[in-house]
């Protein structure tokens, strides 16, 4: 979905004319627009966005092994409520374990609704020989089928026709082709036609999809509990574990029961970011997260008055969300200790280190 593979060698394009030739084209075949996003996408106005004609989202999941995507049980509740289709996928690592990577995945799908299979994400040539890819995607898809689920598979255009085509098991397939239609699009294909599409609803860039029926098609992840109690549920956990990243001081047990010690850390929360400090996790809070999240870069001259005062009380200094000589200090040494590079700039790598503690 991100970093995408964009060179369409030769044979590919062979491929593609010859498919074009001798593909019938359903022309009955439903389209749906949609957008796949993850934790770095920054969604604004739910509603908006769904005033561009978009109906369904994909949403990030998991990466690898252990990588849990922040926004996942965040951003599942807004999609709920919206009205919208969800779905998730995994973005494969080139660990050697896709079995445990397949198990990693649905140890966070289950439990949330989704309306489409599930999907996984196998992309950059440099990453992968032929015969890792062949060998991953088989084994990881055999694996979620095992389990009882459909799931579907998302590449680029070149990485599929060059390494999986002919090699893997048949599933409902969705490629990302930027300036020129997927030859299989709209009867067996789906196709991400845009990786840096600006829409109403959302700040910077996000993938844009057309998606055909056969996604909605087969068991989704089961629901083990009322809709409502899930969403509650995963909303307190959310919330529980993104404190537990942003604030030293914070080491609640995210279990999704909003007691007197997540209540207190909210408090501690809003004083810190300079928000009414009641305990109830409002939109003023879900704003200031999403500011965090954003991993902003933070120094003179660069003005983030809210991810500078969660840097500052992480030093341990006064938080005023000035930042000045004080704190790209305590800055420098902060990323000394943590073998970063010490020009007191706050920048991806910073965050990273921060929120992944």
């Amino acid at each position: 979905m991100k970093n995408k593979n964009r060179i369409v060698t030769l044979l590919t394009a062979v491929l593609v004319i010859s498919a074009v030739i001798f593909m019938p084209l359903n022309i009955h075949a439903q389209i749906y627009k949609g957008v796949d996003v993850y934790e770095y996408d920054n969604i604004s106005n739910y509603q908006q966005l769904k005033s561009n004609g978009v109906s369904v989202v994909i949403q990030k999941a998991t990466e690898g092994l252990c990588h849990n995507d922040s926004l996942l049980n965040y951003r599942y509740n807004a999609i709920i409520q919206n009205g919208f289709k969800v779905g998730y996928y995994h973005f494969a690592d080139n660990t050697g374990q896709p079995v445990a990577e397949a198990q990693h995945f649905l140890s966070k799908v289950q439990g949330l609704h989704s309306d489409t299979i599930l999907w996984l994400d196998i992309e950059n040539e440099s990453n992968w020989t032929k015969w890792q890819a062949i060998d991953y995607t088989n084994k990881f898809i055999g694996y979620v089928q095992s389990q009882g689920y459909r799931i579907g598979l998302y590449s680029g255009l070149s990485f599929y026709y060059e390494y999986l085509k002919g090699n893997i098991t048949n599933v409902p397939l969705w490629l990302a082709s930027y300036g020129r239609q997927p030859a299989q699009f709209p009867n067996i294909v789906s196709w991400q036609y845009s990786e840096n599409e600006r829409i109403n609803g959302v700040v910077g860039d996000i993938d844009l999809d057309y998606f055909n029926d056969s996604i909605f098609t087969g068991q989704a992840p089961r629901m083990v509990q009322s809709n409502m109690q899930v969403q509650t549920y995963n909303r307190i956990k959310t919330i529980q574990a993104q404190l537990n990243a942003v604030l030293y001081s914070s080491k609640l047990v995210v279990d999704g029961i909003q007691g007197n010690a997540t209540t207190q850390q909210i408090r501690v929360f809003q004083q810190v970011c300079g928000l009414k400090t009641d305990g109830i996790w409002g939109q003023q809070c879900v704003n200031a997260i999403q500011q965090i999240y954003g991993k902003d870069l933070c120094g003179r001259p660069y003005i983030h008055r809210i991810p500078t005062r969660i840097i500052q009380y992480n030093m341990g200094i006064q938080f005023d969300g000035i930042y000045g000589r004080d704190t790209a200090s305590h800055v420098q040494a902060w990323q000394s200790s943590h073998s970063l590079k010490s020009d007191g700039l706050f920048g991806s790598q910073s965050w990273l280190t921060l929120l992944s503690k």
